[in-house]
């Protein structure tokens, strides 16, 4: 109790309730300070691919600490060098040229430094529920709403209109996919034609809306945004922070659907949990972008020699194993696994995602589909008694563990994860304030309009 009232005077910072403290980790498991053991759900921040203290991540923290850990971002380093190759290595062709990021959010406003410079274009267009970080330019384009934009209108970027429809099928006002594929790819470029200034620098998009729902677009609908920015001269950027590597079954989350992007940006699960993200383009785009808009962009940090290593090495890891292979295949356990669940549990209205990862969609009733964040909330405090540590936001709640996990740790994960489900079906309303645990919470007693 005394680090949590500890942590509570000295930080400011979101915090789930029950507090917790933790003090170690060991491969798929997170240990608190009381010893407590639990299974960590959710990657940490859904960036511990190799899960905690890997012994090759390890000796590599340790040797290059050893080595040199940082240097000017005037000069450069061999891993950041060998890293920026690897990178390249695992996408399209004609995607090689890095520039290098501390956070998502940089790498992002780095994308859209480089759209900017390389169309003459205005205008950011991005999706509604999707999410890109939360420096001031990215949360601008950041459209899932809450406390985290409120209060923020005249310091975001004027250039920008959350003007894509999203292809939510399960809450979409007509049924069927095809159609709201139509209907929404129309809207979407009548928004672009009417809301913007027409001179549109960049469409940016996760090709899985996570944040926003964990929205799984089509074939159909992603080639369509692909059309639409070709349309428009625009660049197609795509946020891969949340899907790469391997996560979703393929090493990049695009390549479920046949397009290429002319930027994609990473972060999270490619760091290692270290401060390495980025932007990656094409030469062309590059040299065109370069001189302008502040490209190439560097900070204090960014391309350091410590978190290069780490980040090359979990790279190195992910080809080697075999992971991205892995986390198809026992996406599939862990699909089936979940889909008995909600089979058994009328509260769980929807399973989304791909690969490793997923996500529950809480609903009062299967019929209505009316969103319940608080039996979210619930389920996520009784998986804590279970040995889950989970990420609920609103009524969505997230699955993506390490991608080291077993077979057997898969379903061990769904089995306590379906007798929390029960409990919390029995339990009364814990009646939190969802404001006080995260900037995407909802707001207390909302359920409605998540």
């Amino acid at each position: 109790m005394d680090l949590i009232a500890r942590d509570s005077a000295a930080i400011m910072g979101w915090r789930y309730e029950p507090r917790i403290i933790f003090s170690r980790g060991i491969g798929t498991k997170l240990i608190d300070v009381d010893g407590n053991e639990y299974y960590d759900v959710s990657s940490g921040m859904m960036c511990l691919v190799l899960g905690h203290a890997h012994p090759e991540l390890t000796e590599t923290i340790k040797s290059q600490a050893e080595r040199i850990a940082h240097q000017s971002s005037w000069y450069s380093n061999p891993w950041a060098i060998e890293f920026a190759e690897l990178v390249a290595s695992t996408l399209p062709d004609n995607l090689k040229m890095m520039n290098y990021a501390v956070t998502g959010s940089e790498a992002n406003e780095i994308a859209m430094r480089l759209a900017l410079g390389a169309t003459g274009g205005f205008d950011i267009c991005s999706v509604v529920r999707g999410l890109h970080g939360g420096s001031l330019a990215a949360e601008a384009v950041t459209s899932v709403g809450g406390a985290r934009k409120r209060g923020l209108g005249p310091l975001t970027m004027p250039a920008v209109s959350n003007c894509i429809i999203p292809p939510f099928y399960y809450r979409a006002p007509v049924r069927d996919q095809d159609e709201w594929d139509t209907i929404s790819l129309k809207l979407t470029e009548e928004m672009i034609e009417y809301t913007t200034s027409q001179e549109v620098a960049a469409i940016l998009v996760e090709p899985m809306m996570v944040a926003g729902g964990m929205i799984v677009p089509s074939k159909r609908w992603l080639q369509g945004l692909r059309d639409i920015a070709d349309h428009w001269g625009a660049l197609l950027i795509f946020d891969e922070a949340q899907l790469a590597p391997g996560r979703t079954g393929k090493m990049w989350g695009f390549e479920h659907y046949d397009v290429t992007p002319d930027v994609v940006t990473f972060a999270k699960g490619m760091s290692a949990g270290f401060a390495v993200c980025g932007a990656v383009t094409t030469l062309e785009i590059a040299e065109r972008a370069s001189g302008t808009k502040g490209l190439p962009w560097a900070g204090t940090y960014s391309s350091d020699p410590l978190a290069c290593a780490v980040a090359l090495k979990q790279l190195q890891i992910v080809l080697r194993d075999k992971l991205v292979a892995r986390a198809a295949s026992l996406g599939e356990v862990l699909e089936s696994g979940l889909e008995d669940m909600k089979n058994r549990h009328e509260c769980i209205g929807d399973v989304r995602g791909k690969g490793f990862y997923r996500m529950l969609d809480i609903v009062t009733d299967p019929e209505s589909r009316d969103p319940d964040p608080e039996m979210a909330e619930r389920i996520r405090i009784c998986a804590l008694a279970e040995g889950l540590v989970m990420i609920a936001v609103k009524n969505y709640i997230r699955i993506s563990p390490p991608s080291i996990m077993t077979k057997d740790e898969v379903k061990d994960v769904v089995d306590r994860l379906d007798k929390a489900i029960t409990r919390a079906k029995e339990s009364p309303p814990t009646r939190t304030d969802f404001s006080s645990s995260s900037s995407l919470a909802a707001d207390s007693g909302a359920s409605k309009n998540a």
